[in-house]
């Protein structure tokens, strides 16, 4: 969220003069939750290298979050701790016992919550 505003305020500072498409702070949300999205509708275009190159920054960005949000959910977080018998290296963070071998795992954590 706060790359959202981050990257709204430097469309709006960069394009808010030499831009007519870019009138206030929310057309510039505006574009770059578009250009974040990669939807694109092409209302708004931002002229020149400079607008360029931001409008690549930003899409380059929205498709990186947008793998991160699919390693997320589709990998769920596992904890790396190797199991002294057979070696696995990832487990479950609630693991007692290791999923190949059935090994007793002593798992650091933070202790009791």
């Amino acid at each position: 969220m706060v790359f959202v505003f981050v990257m709204t305020g430097v469309v709006y500072v960069t394009q808010a003069g030499s831009n007519p498409a870019i009138g206030s702070p929310v057309d510039a949300l505006y574009f770059t939750v578009t250009s974040l999205t990669t939807t694109g509708d092409g209302d708004i275009t931002l002229p020149g290298t400079s607008g360029r190159l931001i409008s690549v920054f930003v899409m380059i960005c929205g498709v990186t979050l947008f793998f991160r949000l699919a390693q997320v959910v589709f990998r769920p977080y596992k904890v790396r701790f190797p199991c002294e018998a057979c070696g696995l290296q990832r487990h479950e963070p609630d693991a007692v016992h290791c999923k190949a071998c059935g090994h007793l795992l002593n798992i650091p954590d933070e202790g009791d919550y």
